[in-house]
Formats: C-alpha cells, sequence, structure tokens
C-alpha cells in the first residue's frame, strides 16, 4: 500500500473542495434565471393596480345593472318608454359611460339606448357649427347577461368606459433600469397584440426575451424588456467567487492540515519518548500529547507501562537478592564492587568486610538444614538491622557474607565492624526450642588504587577472615592494601 503523507492527503482534500465548489458554483450559474428577475415593485406595479381596480368597479356596476328589476323590466316588455327611462337613469348616474342593452334572440339593441360612438357624435354636434371633435381616450367595455327569475337569459348588459388618465398611469410605470423598455399592449386573437403606449429604449427589444404582466379584467399586459449581460460579465462574479473561495478552502485546509502534522509529530514524539523511558525502567507522571485520539491510548500505555516496570523491577530485584537471607547476592555485590572500585581513580576510598558464620557446619550436622537455613536468614536481619543504609549487604555463598562500606577509609571501617560486633545479638532461636549462641568471624580491608582487579581488594579480606578461624575465631583481623 504507498504510503500518503499529512500533506500530501491534504492537498487532495483541498483538490476535492475546490473541485466540489466550482460544480456547485456551475449548478448554481445553470440553475439561475436566463432573465434577471424584475425588482419586487415592479411584479404588480402601482398602475396595474389601478386599473384592475377600475376594471373591477366597471365589472360590479355592470352586475348591479344586470340585475337592476328595471332592467329586467326593459328585456321583458321591450316597451319604449320602460327602456328609455333607465337609460335615462344609467345616463345621469354616469355621463363618462355608455351602457347598451342587447337582446339574446335577435342580438338587437333595445329601444332607447344608443350605440357609444353615436352619442359622442350627437355629442359633439351643433353648437358653434365647427363639426363634430374627438379625444384620445382608451375604453374599457364588458359584457353582462341578464337572467330572469327561471334562469333564463334574456340579454346582455354592455358597459363601456372611458379610461383617460391610462397615459398618466402608464408614465408612472417605474422601470428596472435606465436601459429598460416598456409597452401597454392589448391582447387580440391568438397570439398577436397591439402596441398602445411604450416607453423607454426600443432598440434591446430585438435581443431580450420580454417579462408580461397582465392586467387582469382587462384586455391590456405590460411588458418589460432588460437588457441582456453579456456572458463574459455574468461569468465573471461566479468565477471570482469560485476563485476566491478555493483560495479560502486551499489556506483553511493546509493550515489545519500542517497543524495536525504538528500534532501528530509532537505526540508521536512523546510515544518514542515513552518506550524509551520504558526501555530504561524510568516512567514519568504524565506525558502530555495535545491530540484526543493519542491521550487515551497512550494513557492505557502508560498504566500497563507502570505495571510492566513493576514487574520487571520486582523481577530484576529478585535477580539481584539472595532468595534466603533476602540480601544482595553475588551477582549484585560483583556489579557494585565494579562500581566502587572504578571511583578510586576520582579519590574515593572504599572497604569491604567478609563474615563467616561461627560452628555453622555443627549447626546443620545436629539440627539439621531447616535450622541452618532459619540461621542464615537471621544472620542476614540482624546485619540490615545493625548496619547503615548506605552499607551494602551481600551474600557470597554458603554462611559468608560481605559488607562493602562506600566512601569510608579503613580506618572508619575498623569503628564500624567493632559497632557491629557490639550491636548484634548473643543468640538467636533457630526453631522452637533451640537457641544458638551468635558469633562470627570477619576480615577486613579496602581497595587500592594500585590494585589491578576489583578482586584484589576481597582477596586481601579473605585471607584475613582465615587468619581470624585459625585464631579462634569470633574476631575480625584486618589486611591493608601493601
Amino acid at each position: 500500500m504507498p504510503h500518503t503523507s499529512i500533506l500530501r492527503f491534504g492537498l487532495i482534500l483541498a483538490a476535492a473542495l475546490v473541485l466540489l465548489a466550482g460544480l456547485g458554483t456551475v449548478a448554481f450559474y445553470l440553475s439561475r434565471p436566463q432573465a434577471l428577475p424584475l425588482p419586487e415593485e415592479f411584479d404588480k406595479p402601482v398602475m396595474a393596480a389601478q386599473i384592475e381596480f377600475l376594471a373591477d368597479a366597471l365589472r360590479r356596476s355592470a352586475a348591479q345593472i344586470a340585475a337592476h328589476p328595471q332592467t329586467l323590466a326593459c328585456f321583458v316588455s321591450a316597451a319604449p318608454a320602460v327602456c328609455q327611462t333607465q337609460a335615462a337613469n344609467l345616463h345621469a348616474l354616469n355621463q363618462d359611460a355608455t351602457v347598451l342593452f342587447v337582446t339574446a334572440e335577435q342580438n338587437q339593441l333595445l329601444p332607447g339606448f344608443l350605440p357609444g360612438d353615436t352619442r359622442r357624435l350627437l355629442a359633439g354636434a351643433g353648437g358653434d357649427g365647427t363639426g363634430a371633435t374627438a379625444t384620445a381616450t382608451f375604453n374599457l367595455s364588458l359584457s353582462q347577461p341578464v337572467m330572469d327569475s327561471d334562469g333564463k337569459r334574456l340579454g346582455f348588459v354592455i358597459v363601456e368606459q372611458s379610461v383617460p388618465q391610462l397615459q398618466s398611469l402608464f408614465d408612472t410605470l417605474p422601470l428596472p433600469d435606465a436601459a429598460a423598455y416598456a409597452e401597454l399592449q392589448q391582447v387580440q386573437t391568438g397570439d398577436t397584440s397591439m402596441v398602445l403606449m411604450r416607453r423607454g429604449n426600443q432598440a434591446i427589444k430585438r435581443d431580450a426575451h420580454p417579462t408580461l404582466i397582465a392586467l387582469a379584467g382587462t384586455p391590456w399586459q405590460i411588458a418589460v424588456w432588460r437588457p441582456i449581460t453579456p456572458v463574459v460579465e455574468s461569468v465573471a462574479p461566479y468565477a471570482i467567487g469560485w476563485l476566491v473561495a478555493s483560495l479560502v478552502i486551499a489556506i483553511l485546509v493546509m493550515a489545519t492540515m500542517l497543524s495536525v502534522r504538528n500534532r501528530v509529530t509532537d505526540s508521536l514524539r512523546m510515544l518514542v519518548k515513552f518506550t524509551n523511558d520504558l526501555r530504561l525502567l524510568r516512567l514519568r507522571a504524565e506525558y502530555p500529547v495535545s491530540l484526543a485520539e493519542f491521550k487515551t491510548p497512550l494513557e492505557t500505555m502508560l498504566k500497563l507501562g507502570k505495571v510492566m516496570m513493576g514487574r520487571q523491577k520486582e523481577v530484576t530485584t529478585q535477580a539481584r537478592m539472595d532468595h534466603l537471607s533476602q540480601v544482595n547476592n553475588r551477582r549484585s555485590f560483583d556489579e557494585k564492587q565494579k562500581e566502587l572500585f572504578a571511583s578510586l581513580k576520582d579519590g574515593w576510598s572504599h572497604s569491604l568486610l567478609i563474615l563467616d558464620i561461627d560452628n555453622f557446619k555443627q549447626v546443620n550436622d545436629t539440627f539439621g538444614h531447616e535450622a541452618g537455613d532459619q540461621l542464615i536468614i537471621k544472620f542476614g536481619d540482624a546485619l540490615k538491622a545493625c548496619l547503615r543504609n548506605s552499607d551494602f549487604i551481600a551474600r557470597l555463598g554458603g554462611d559468608e557474607f560481605c559488607v562493602l562500606f562506600p566512601f569510608t577509609p579503613l580506618e572508619r571501617a575498623q569503628e564500624l565492624a567493632e559497632r557491629l560486633r557490639a550491636k548484634m545479638p548473643e543468640s538467636i532461636e533457630l526453631i522452637p526450642g533451640v537457641t544458638h549462641k551468635l558469633s562470627w568471624s570477619g576480615g577486613l580491608s579496602e581497595y587500592s588504587r594500585d590494585d589491578k582487579q576489583e578482586n584484589e581488594a576481597l582477596a586481601r579480606a579473605d585471607a584475613a577472615l582465615l587468619e581470624a578461624k585459625r585464631g579462634g575465631r569470633n574476631a575480625t583481623r584486618v589486611r591493608a592494601a601493601a
């Protein structure tokens, strides 16, 4: 499996995120409306609402006229007097509106109602004799069915209302921007339409598609064109946004990866330090790491390491201790002697005392090996109780012990040996009912810088011990270096 560094992984992650951001930008760009939306106020301009209000008022007026009892009487009787009376009433109520009553069966105009154009010609005739005049007006007309009490359709009421303020309303129409163009159109049959009014830059009509706003209740609609933004200009903000996002992503990812790498490196160094400390059997109280992923495993390893170190120390201690007397064994003695001998070149003085239990073989032969073992054990306990903590006690084998006096010249060692003999117990109980008088013979010497080997001092002490035994035991002999 190929190896991947944290920084390489960060580069891969950054590239993936940049690509994902690019795909998101493209998707957003493609999903945007192709024509720019009109401002919110243009969704339903005020002028459109006003025109729709006029149309709704005209529709309600036509409905009221169609339901009026006198209108029903006109349609039922078709009497000129009844119809003329209703026509006069409607004209008196609204002189700007033209109302026509048309029968359902023959589509004939009932008496008393004149078409709108005819009424306007009559109203403009005479006077100063100059002829007819006309004003530019926009008319809105609609028809409302007239029903009798049985639901039968009798005819139609046609109401036509002029909207002279339409031009001023259209002039108040807010355009989206200065380059926009708008038209007020009248929808005709099919998809055709007739332009009634126009505003703005008509040139953009060739390239752009209009936004249509229907005027409910009327045959009119508002068409608005906005200039098309060039592709480069429309894409540029998205491309710049993607580049900025990519740069931010790359910086954040690489900064995060560098931080993670440094933290991982520090944690691994702490792990190496822990391993090295465990090898040297010296563990610290804690090994701080900055990543939580390393903390729990390292704490577990620290607990296991302490258990292992405790067991290792126990095993090491047992390997260096004499199992019977519970003092240092010959191996530990050799290591300690080597250490002291090496320090002689620094000017230090060290002494050693060899001890041999008197009459040990007689105890074994008389009371058995169990009693002899007890004598070894209790003699070792007595040595530990009567010597200094700095003194090194070891069992060399059998009933032979040795005491090293570190940093102690021979004269001072003689004093310590005499004090040891004075403090040692006179007797020891070996087994129930058996008490043995305790005595020992000793040979004392010192390490010398003239010695070639560390065992030369041990040999001198051993020779002094032999003199003590030959001299009657229970005594200490001294043999200094030549």
